[in-house]
């Protein structure tokens, strides 16, 4: 059987499929995922070994290999690798190396990330899964995760780039979350550590959102942003605005401020009582999606 793939290039590749497509798939318990095919089972592994290594050790993952793939061969070196109590770095080239679904070369560049990864301290590996969840859109998690590293005292095992990022990351949860003021000082102290231009811009953005002016005046003549920073803040907070206002959520707004105006009391309170109800909705809606692990990555993430 025959599927392109899509790699590197903008091409693609086609490669020939191994074994055969079960329609009972294998679950990976960690993280929620099925393979039905060794293809599969390869993309799954590559992109999320660091984080499911014992579930690897598993019989019945040699079991699924053997029976329902029909990789009986492939299913005896595993288990032959298990009982010699190798390593996971052996079991996955082995798995690798079952297909042509990844080449050569991105076998060795997940090798050399693999090795990365064995090199870290426990609080490092802490730091690159939050990263990861961030990533996911798995915000409250991540943030749970950074601010358990920022308190305790292996965070001297960071470089300040490093741990800029971490509050940079932090403050963005925080905005969405509403903790303006606190995300302004983890903004600033993450500015102070890493020196991007990307949290300086967060940071000038939160105290204009916030409406502290004499702040903002005061922070521009302390901070001396370069003119590119001031002009790429200026625009983004132009291009927000200009997209609130064509909203539903903003024409609502509008709507109720003319109707305050013109004294039109018990209407304002009618349409005010149904906006509130839907934006209580949407909320509910928004957490609810977070909480499944559903919403994007949040914007501005620092790595």
């Amino acid at each position: 059987m025959l599927q392109q793939t899509g790699g590197s290039t903008a091409m693609g590749k086609v490669i020939l499929c191994t074994g055969r497509r079960t329609a009972r798939p294998y679950f990976f318990r960690s993280i929620g995922q099925s393979a039905a095919s060794m293809e599969e089972l390869c993309h799954i592994l590559y992109h999320n070994a660091f984080v499911m290594q014992d579930e690897l050790f598993d019989p019945e993952l040699i079991r699924f290999i053997s029976e329902e793939l029909g990789l009986s061969d492939r299913a005896g070196c595993l288990r032959q690798l298990c009982e010699s109590r190798a390593g996971a770095k052996d079991i996955l080239v082995a798995i690798f190396c079952s297909t042509d679904y990844f080449d050569e070369g991105e076998i060795k560049e997940f090798l050399r990330r693999y090795d990365d990864f064995c090199g870290m301290s426990p609080v490092q590996r802490r730091k690159w899964n939050a990263d990861r969840l961030l990533s996911e859109g798995r915000e409250a998690e991540a943030c749970r995760i950074y601010r358990q590293i920022l308190g305790e005292e292996e965070l001297a095992v960071f470089t300040e780039r490093e741990h800029g990022n971490m509050l940079h990351n932090l403050a963005v949860s925080e905005m969405r979350e509403g903790a303006f003021r606190q995300a302004q000082g983890h903004f600033r102290e993450a500015y102070r550590l890493n020196r991007s231009d990307e949290s300086l811009k967060q940071y000038l953005m939160s105290l204009k959102l916030a409406g502290q002016e004499q702040v903002l005046a005061e922070e521009l003549k302390t901070l001396l942003p370069r003119r590119e920073v001031i002009e790429q803040t200026t625009q983004a907070l132009y291009l927000a605005r200009t997209a609130a206002e064509t909203t539903p959520a903003w024409q609502e707004l509008e709507r109720l401020k003319a109707l305050h105006e013109q004294g039109k009391i018990a209407e304002y309170y009618q349409c005010a009582d149904k906006l509130l109800e839907k934006l209580k909705n949407e909320y509910r809606e928004s957490a609810r999606q977070r909480t499944a692990g559903q919403e994007p990555a949040a914007a501005w993430r620092r790595e």
